[in-house]
């Protein structure tokens, strides 16, 4: 990750000073999220700090901003040579190195040591303000370090009330790796200890963040000694992160909606297009994936074709050859109702010879989507469900059980499925939020049957004995792999 942080510094991929390099961005928040959970506990919707902890999470953003616009901008500043001339690559990537060894190995290190600490002492803040009542009063407890500074040792023991302005400007946790803590008691406040302008708190940790839910204050460097551009881009960032986040389904996770949110930005470069609010499953829908696909066939009484149902058709006159490569797209269609969903104005491109709707025709269907970490996603395969239920093939019973134990799960799912007379299709299963589970068809709309179909006809069309690639992926909480953002068209927004 570092060598491509670099390489897109030098590439000019994105303005360090107006923007922020995403995938670091990505990188240091995750960590300083992960200090949060291991020193605040992972905290469910239901239990009383679960805001306190979703801010805390708001604002390591926050940081992880600052930290990368620094680190970005310092790396940049050395791009030129002393007569304005870019140098070369290499030269210039082992004399930023120092910097990155520094941001990433050593000072991250800290924070991420530092913020473990902090997030744990923001819990025991929150305990002692619904305790106080029976336990009034604090105590300075002794550091756990096998090699204790002096800088705290003359507060050890002190015992003041939970809301004394004493706390407000000392406190364990106000130096870098400090060990010390704070315990709850009932026993008698002590006389204030004697003061050093010394014992000032360290830029950065003067706050409490059991109280403002910063794991670090805006004294930081970072942040007062930000480089030109660093709060604009900062507020931009993080203010678009939290709107989508926002606007999300309450079915996702934070890690879902946090890796969405930061992953839509990448796909807006990618696609050249600004994400929209997100749109109803009609909006996503009724052939507004596949908006270029005309049937082949179309109803008439008097007609000469014949379909599998017996209803009569003729042939369109509005169709012609060229509209042939949006009747078998389905496996764009499907990706693109799902970003549709999230707010992207994308349609389906048709498929091609040597196309990446051809390649994902193939039995690829699931290479299209990322885990929230960036892997790939695994699907469940039909063959193995089956064979996990000892059954030795798929009948219309079996397909809906099937079905209904895939998509347990309120959300978006991609169905590839073959069918019982040959061939297959890509498509989608949607858990709603009222426990139904419907078949929405974006390639081809069909009025009669609406947008949210019943699964009942894929059930009783599905292959007897189902090839290995054919499976069910949840979608909605996964990534769309930007590699394959070439099969969509965009409208913009």
């Amino acid at each position: 990750m570092l060598e491509a942080f670099v390489r897109r510094i030098y590439e000019k991929d994105f303005h360090p000073m107006t923007d922020i390099e995403l995938q670091m961005f990505r990188a240091v928040w995750d960590t300083l999220d992960i200090a949060t959970d291991k020193g605040f506990g992972k905290r469910p919707a239901d239990d009383p700090d679960h805001d306190l902890y979703e801010e805390l999470k708001r604002n390591n953003a926050v940081f992880a901003a600052f930290k990368v616009h620094r680190m970005q901008n310092d790396m940049a500043a050395l791009l030129l040579d002393s007569n304005g001339v870019l140098k070369p690559f290499e030269r210039w990537a082992k004399e930023v190195m120092p910097i990155a060894d520094h941001q990433i190995y050593q000072w991250l290190e800290t924070e991420y040591d530092t913020a473990i600490i902090r997030a744990h002492q923001a819990a025991d803040w929150r305990q002692f303000e619904r305790e106080k009542d029976v336990l009034p009063n604090l105590k300075w407890m002794p550091s756990t370090s096998l090699h204790p500074g002096a800088d705290h040792r003359r507060f050890w023991g002190t015992i003041r009330p939970v809301d004394d302005p004493f706390w407000n400007n000392h406190r364990p946790g106000d130096r870098w790796n400090c060990k010390c803590s704070l315990s709850s008691t009932d026993e008698e406040p002590t006389p204030l200890p004697d003061f050093d302008p010394a014992d000032k708190p360290q830029d950065g940790l003067e706050n409490n963040p059991g109280k403002d839910a910063r794991l670090f204050s805006d004294k930081h460097p970072y942040m007062a000694e930000a480089h030109t551009g660093a709060k604009e881009a900062v507020d931009t960032l993080t203010r678009r992160i939290n709107e989508m986040m926002a606007e999300m389904p309450g079915n996702l996770t934070y890690e879902e909606k946090k890796a969405i949110a930061t992953h839509n930005l990448e796909l807006e470069k990618v696609l050249g297009i600004t994400k929209g609010k997100p749109m109803s499953v009609e909006e996503a829908d009724k052939q507004n994936a596949n908006p270029k696909y005309v049937k082949k066939f179309i109803p008439n009484p008097a007609g000469t074709y014949m379909d599998k149902k017996g209803n009569r058709l003729s042939l369109n006159p509005a169709y012609k050859k060229s509209h042939e490569v949006y009747a078998n797209n389905c496996q764009t269609c499907s990706p693109a109702y799902m970003l549709r969903l999230r707010g992207f104005d994308v349609t389906a491109k048709g498929k091609t010879p040597g196309s990446l709707s051809e390649y994902l025709s193939r039995q690829h269907s699931f290479e299209a989507w990322l885990n929230a970490d960036g892997t790939a996603a695994k699907p469940v395969l039909t063959q193995d469900w089956m064979l996990s239920k000892g059954y030795k093939s798929m009948t219309e019973k079996r397909y809906r059980e099937y079905f209904e134990e895939a998509c347990k799960e309120e959300g978006v799912y991609i169905l590839t499925i073959g069918w019982r007379g040959g061939g297959g299709h890509a498509t989608i299963l949607q858990r709603f939020a009222d426990g139904g589970l419907k078949y929405i068809e974006p390639q081809v709309y069909d009025e009669k049957l609406g947008a949210r179909r019943s699964i009942d006809e894929l059930c009783g069309s599905g292959a007897t004995l189902p090839i290995s690639t054919r499976g069910i992926l949840r979608i909605d909480n996964k990534l769309f792999n930007v590699n394959f953002s070439d099969i969509f068209d965009v409208s913009g927004i």
